[in-house]
């Protein structure tokens, strides 16, 4: 990983769009959001209405825990903190909103094949465990970023400038 010159801080992602989604509202369409979640921390995009090919445009940033990048830092994590979980939802006007699909992408691995997602499609699939039926696409771009705010004020405090000697008055 070191080759690399560098550890990202964060994942950026940008939820695109949709397609061939499944209907569950009335009309043939759905009202859908997606749910973006990595660990603990989860985002939704705001709810298209009557649509099975929603647009959203929608950006989100998580921070990564230290290491969850390195080799074995799935091991040591805590469940879900290395991976990226797109949810599609279908919000429903009376009891629980529907699940449409979800992808998962393994945010280790994109990051170590240096998969560099840029408008992707991803296929979504059932929840674990049940049956994998068509559930369309979502289309995301995954980006590693590095967030040094700290470091580059330091850095920037220390160019160009004599130190500043302070004396205590007497």
């Amino acid at each position: 990983l070191s080759l690399k010159g560098w550890v990202p801080t964060h994942v950026q992602v940008l939820v695109v769009r949709a397609r061939g989604l499944r209907a569950k509202g009335k009309h043939g369409t759905s009202d859908v959001y997606t749910l973006i979640q990595v660990g603990k921390e989860k985002y939704s995009t705001c709810v298209m209405e009557k649509t099975t090919e929603p647009e959203w445009g929608e950006e989100c940033s998580f921070e990564l825990l230290p290491g969850i990048l390195e080799e074995g830092g799935r091991d040591v994590c805590p469940p879900g903190n290395c991976d990226l979980t797109l949810t599609v939802m279908h919000r429903a006007l009376i009891g629980l909103d529907v699940f449409l699909g979800q992808a998962v992408i393994p945010l280790d691995k994109a990051f170590n094949d240096r998969t560099c997602m840029k408008n992707e499609w991803c296929r979504l699939h059932s929840k674990t465990g049940k049956k994998e039926k068509e559930r369309g696409e979502l289309q995301v771009t995954v980006q590693f970023t590095r967030h040094n705010l700290t470091a580059s004020m330091y850095d920037l405090s220390l160019k160009d400038k004599p130190p500043i000697l302070i004396t205590k008055q007497k």
